[in-house]
């Protein structure tokens, strides 16, 4: 019985040595399998990724770059990349890239939009020779300017700041507080073609008034009125009948505005003589359901000047302050107040929205960081413009990555 019980226990150790063995060599067979398809893997991810970062550069480089399917062969492996318009009204872009390497591939989408104006709380090229944040001003959202940020005492900003330049205080223990981040050595240029973006815009579907010089134009919620002298009489029109597409433009014209925006609209007007070109608010100009209390609201407005956009000195001319919402730009010139330096003290200008100015304009004076003419600035960032904007509002000549589908 001895012997056959030895003989038993080989013919196990064997059997349980020869099952260990298959599986390790199967282990063996499934690591080198796993790896190779890691690396297959890995290989297709990597040029689709290669394919979207060259076509992306593209259009960085060319905003114009039409659609089509950019073919590549990069180590071993072919790439596909096709550029597509999905919304030709928004200039909403596709771009798909395929990665194959073998038979094997991946896809990358990615779903881009114009970067627009309308993202900043507050943009200039040029903050003007002798103008300061100061204490009282505060500033929600991204604030951007190419040239020096000058501080008198301490301003607040919520969001990332950019500047071209440095800082200058005055006094010189003036310490700003940037709670959204900083960076320095950024240049970001207006091109000359924003507002004939919107004229185009509103000769195709819009509103497009060229033989006026003088209007004076008021929001009425869905509906709009307006006249071509101070002393004149007003049109009464559904905004939906006027303008179609959201697009409002005069050109070679001084407009005035003011009232209740209902919808998404955009309004402009251009010239370079006299006051022609610049936009007037002689009132508040808000929207019918507040973003800043229902967070569902579609009210948007964006207002695009060649040259100047001003607070007349008819508008909140006590200290009652004037409310702004909407996106601003003035593309040769500057947001300010008329009569900024000898006007009564204003209050605030609540603005919510944002600002973009080739040059800071002013709005009030200051005595020891203490506002003695004017108005103090409020302005908070909508933050809806992240992710909206007004119709055909001014882009900086790029795209921003909305979506990144693997």
């Amino acid at each position: 019985m001895g012997g056959k019980a030895s003989l038993l226990l080989v013919l196990g150790f064997n059997l349980i040595f020869m099952i260990a063995g298959r599986n390790f060599n199967n282990m063996a067979t499934s690591t080198t399998i796993n790896v190779s398809n890691y690396f297959i893997d890995a290989k297709t991810h990597t040029l689709a990724a290669s394919g979207v970062n060259i076509v992306i550069n593209k259009l960085f480089l060319d905003a114009t770059v039409t659609d089509q399917t950019f073919n590549y062969s990069l180590d071993g492996g072919t790439i596909a990349v096709t550029l597509s318009t999905i919304n030709a009204y928004q200039n909403i872009r596709q771009l798909l890239a395929v990665g194959s390497y073998g038979e094997s591939s991946s896809t990358i989408k990615i779903v881009l939009k114009p970067s627009l104006f309308s993202k900043f709380a507050y943009f200039s090229s040029s903050e003007g020779s002798n103008i300061y944040w100061t204490s009282k001003d505060t500033v929600w959202g991204p604030f951007h300017t190419n040239a020096d940020l000058k501080i008198s005492y301490n301003p607040v900003f919520y969001g990332k700041v950019t500047i071209g330049g440095s800082i200058v205080k005055s006094p010189s223990n003036s310490a700003a507080s940037f709670y959204g981040g900083f960076q320095q050595g950024v240049q970001i240029t207006i091109p000359p073609s924003g507002v004939s973006t919107v004229q185009t815009a509103a000769a195709s579907g819009g509103a497009n008034t060229t033989n006026k010089t003088l209007v004076y134009f008021e929001f009425r919620g869905d509906s709009v009125r307006y006249k071509y002298t101070s002393n004149g009489t007003y049109t009464y029109q559904l905004l939906s009948t006027y303008a179609p597409n959201g697009v409002i433009n005069f050109s070679n014209c001084e407009l005035h505005i003011s009232g209740t925006v209902k919808g998404n609209y955009t309004i402009a007007a251009s010239g370079s003589t006299s006051n022609q070109g610049s936009i007037y608010i002689d009132n508040d100009v808000v929207y019918n359901t507040n973003p800043q209390t229902n967070p569902n609201s579609t009210d948007m407005l964006g207002i695009v000047a060649e040259r100047n956009v001003w607070i007349t000195d008819n508008t909140a001319n006590n200290t009652g302050g004037v409310k702004i919402q909407a996106s601003i730009y003035a593309q040769n010139g500057s947001f300010g107040a008329e009569h900024y330096d000898t006007r009564p003290i204003a209050g605030f200008i609540d603005l919510y929205g944002g600002i973009t100015q080739q040059t800071r304009g002013a709005v009030g004076t200051l005595n020891d960081g203490v506002i003695n003419h004017g108005f103090s600035k409020r302005y908070r960032y909508d933050d809806r413009l992240l992710v909206s904007y007004p119709p055909s509002y001014p882009g900086c000549g790029s795209f921003e990555v909305v979506s990144w589908f693997e």
